[in-house]
Order: structure tokens, then sequence, then C-alpha cells
């Protein structure tokens, strides 16, 4: 299996070390220049916590790398050799088998998640607590392991009924997706943060005179207490059907005026009446039918030629291994038309308060977020859902 390494090692691995170096490279070098839209003490903070985080990025690409060899070469095969002993029903031993794996995975993953929390908090960006983070990556670890341990059932179900497996695959895993955005909003997101509806009744009245200008039903308007977790600043549009929800950070309410609330809000607005969404979604259904159709008909025919044994449960394994491939390579793809999409929201936002207005608001959000404003071109192609701060202005300036 020494080329399927090789070859995640050439397809991602290595790529994403390169732009993490570029951006390293460009951040520094960038920092030393006159500061643009941030204070000179801001612009300095950004810079050194770009750093950081790409400092941080390139260690955990080499990490993943080690961890991804370590299970091709060792890991899935123990694990099947380990659950072989107890001489199970073949289809509960791959189904455990999957779920150890993404046990072992998510413990693995742990000292890195609680690496970016100290780094968040050194920088000042994170408020959360120790209590916090625990509650969160027990209701976290829960959630994943009843909503994915039914996937994984299924899909193993079907792997044992079904030729067409993968095309089924692909249906009910879109389906599971659509319901997951579906009752996030209600079911989900309460388990994580409180949301208490909007007080401010003369702000509440200007979003759903926003809402009713381009027929946008929402089942309330809501304020969530982000800031016990981090104090950057947000808003958004939740949920799909009767579950669409505003939901304000309670950091945004504090540090931006009531006319660049409704010109974040006229954006976030742009995006569904331009149907960014409804194409979000098509795209992603395209990305996944793409992922189930090389699992059903490349990799299969290619263990065959290779001379290779796997069970369903080291199968889907390898599968989970090799998604973050797939979905670098098409980032690119995606990233463009996001880009591309956040032009045509800005301008809508900006036409119902104004280009002034949502001009301060984006600076504002900057400020507060301690954006650093400078990316390497290379960078922003492959990761950049939004264009560039300075680019999204002088679009603003230019209408």
């Amino acid at each position: 299996m020494g080329w399927l390494v090789l070859a995640y090692f050439i397809l991602y691995t290595l790529p994403r070390i390169v732009l993490d170096l570029l951006q390293l490279k460009y951040v520094k070098l960038k920092s030393s220049s006159k500061p643009i839209i941030l204070e000179a003490d801001d612009y300095n903070l950004a810079a050194r916590y770009a750093i950081s985080k790409q400092k941080y990025s390139v260690a955990e690409n080499i990490i993943n790398f080690i961890v991804f060899a370590l299970w091709i070469f060792y890991g899935l095969n123990a694990l099947e050799y380990l659950l072989n002993t107890f001489h199970l029903n073949m289809l509960l031993s791959a189904w455990l088998l999957v779920m150890i794996f993404f046990i072992i995975n998510a413990i693995i993953g742990l000292p890195m998640s609680i690496l970016e929390i100290k780094r968040d908090k050194l920088f000042g960006f994170s408020n959360i607590t120790s209590h916090i983070f625990l509650k969160d990556t027990v209701r976290s670890a829960v959630l994943f392991l009843v909503i994915g341990g039914i996937i994984v059932i299924l899909l193993l179900l079907l792997m044992k009924y079904f030729e067409l497996w993968w095309l089924l695959g692909f249906v009910v895993l879109f389906i599971i997706a659509l319901v997951a955005n579906l009752i996030y909003p209600t079911l989900i997101a309460p388990m994580f943060n409180k949301f208490t509806p909007l007080e401010d009744e003369g702000l509440k009245d200007k979003i759903q005179n926003l809402m009713d200008k381009v027929g946008f039903k929402s089942s309330g308007i809501y304020v969530i207490d982000a800031s016990k977790r981090d104090g950057r600043l947000n808003a958004y549009f939740g949920g799909l059907g009767k579950s669409k929800r505003v939901v304000l950070f309670d950091t945004l309410l504090s540090k931006i005026s009531t006319e660049g609330i409704i010109a974040i809000l006229g954006h976030e607005l742009g995006h569904f009446k331009h149907k960014d969404i409804l194409k979000n979604i098509a795209l992603m259904a395209c990305m996944l039918f793409i992922l189930f159709a090389i699992a059903g008909n490349l990799i299969y025919p290619l263990q065959k030629h290779l001379g290779l044994v796997m069970d369903d449960g080291i199968f889907l394994s390898l599968l989970v291994l090799l998604i973050p491939v797939l979905t670098f390579l098409f980032m690119p793809i995606v990233s463009y038309f996001s880009r591309k999409a956040e032009y045509s929201a800005d301008e809508f936002g900006a036409s119902f308060s104004s280009k002034r207005s949502l001009y301060q608001a984006l600076i504002r959000l900057v400020n507060e977020n301690k954006s650093f404003p400078y990316s390497h071109p290379a960078f922003i192609f492959f990761y950049y859902s939004h264009p560039p701060l300075v680019e999204r202005l002088k679009a603003l300036e230019e209408d």
C-alpha cells in the first residue's frame, strides 16, 4: 500500500504544506509594510496570529500524514486482526472496526484541538473554559457516535446487499445531510449554545422589514451567546425550509451599529436571493456523487488488480481517510464560485442600507476579528471562500 501513501503525500500533504509556507512567507513580508485597514498594533497582532496559524497548520499536516501512513501500514490491519479474535458476525465486526477507527482518530486529534484553543486564548480570541470544552467534546462525541453509527451501518448494509451500493449510498448520505441542515438550528445548535429572541424591537422590526422585501420567511430572530466561547463577531441565516432562523452573535450587537447590522444581514440575504444556498447544495451533491462513484467503480477494481483483500469495514475506513484528498482537489472550484457570490451579495446588502454602512461594518469586523488583510494569491485561490477584504472594499468603492 506504499503507492497509496505516496499518492496521499503528493496530492494532499505536500501541496498543503507548500501553500502554508507560501502564506507564512507572504504574511511575514507584508507584516513589515505600512499597516492598512487595521491600526498599527492590531495589524501587528493580526500578522502574528496569521503566522502562528500557518505554523500550526504545517505541523498539523505533517502529523496527519504520519497518522494516515500508520493507519495504512499497520492500524487498519491491526484492528481487523483484533476484532477477528472475537469471532463476531461479519457485519457487526465491520461496524465496530469503523467506529473504533473514528474514536481513535478523535483521540489522536484532541491534543491539536487543545493547542488551537490555547493559541486563540494567547491572542485574546478564545473565552472557552475547560468545563465548556469538556462538555462540548462529550456532546459532540455522543452526537457523532449516534449519527455516525447509523450512517455506517446503513452503508455497510448497502454494500452487503446491493451491487450499486455506491449510488444508493450517495442518495442516503445526501438526504441525511439535508435533514441535518434542517434540524441543526432547532435541535442540534441549542445543545451547545443558548438562543434567546432578539429583544431590541427597533432592530427586530428593521430585520423583519428586510426579510419581507426579499420574501425570506424565518422562524425567528435570535441572539446566540457566542461570547462564552469566542470574542469574534458574526451573524448568519441558518436552516432550511420552516426551520430557517436569523442568528446574531451577542458580540456583534455590542460592536456594530444598527445600520451596519442591516447591511451585513442584507449581504446574507443576498445569498438567499441569488439562490447561492441551493447552488452550494448542488455543488455538495456533485462532490458527494463523485466520491461515491470513485469508491464504487474504481477502488474495488483496483483492489482486485493489485491482489488486495479488503473487508467492508477497512474499505469504509480507507474511504474516510481519502475524503480530505478529494475535498482539497475540489476546493479551488468551490472557493472560486463562493468568492464570486460574495461580491454580488455585498452589492445586494449595500442596497438595503448604504455602501458606506457595509464598508464600515466590514472594516469593523476585520478590526474586531483581527484578520490580517493580506494573503498569498495561491492561498486565496485554494482556501478563500470570501474575497480578500481589500478587494471587497475596492469593489464597494467602484460601484
